[in-house]
């Protein structure tokens, strides 16, 4: 109930608001989620080290099981075990930690 009613009242303050100040606001409001997936993805990339045995599903959905060798802003590199020209950049939240 509390969320609907807070629904409506935003719904209000926007009707009000004048075409720049809806630019404004969309502006800070995408500031805002972005500081948000940064702060997830550094969480996410925290939980890996290099060296950790690590596993995830590749576009065709295939397993994959390697090694991290770095950790890198916004992916983690892993190594594939047994093959050594495998190296790939995968997002932190779709590997599992096997170590």
């Amino acid at each position: 109930m509390e969320q609907e009613n807070l629904a409506v009242r935003i719904e209000a303050m926007l009707n009000k608001m004048t075409r720049e100040e809806l630019v404004q606001l969309n502006r800070e409001i995408l500031r805002r989620v972005k500081i948000m997936d940064d702060l997830n993805r550094i969480k996410a990339n925290a939980a890996f080290f290099p060296g950790d045995t690590v596993s995830w599903n590749d576009k065709e959905g295939f397993i994959r099981v390697g090694r991290v060798i770095r950790i890198n802003s916004k992916t983690i590199s892993v190594q594939e075990d047994g093959n050594t020209d495998g190296t790939w950049r995968v997002p932190a939240h779709l590997l599992k930690n096997l170590s």
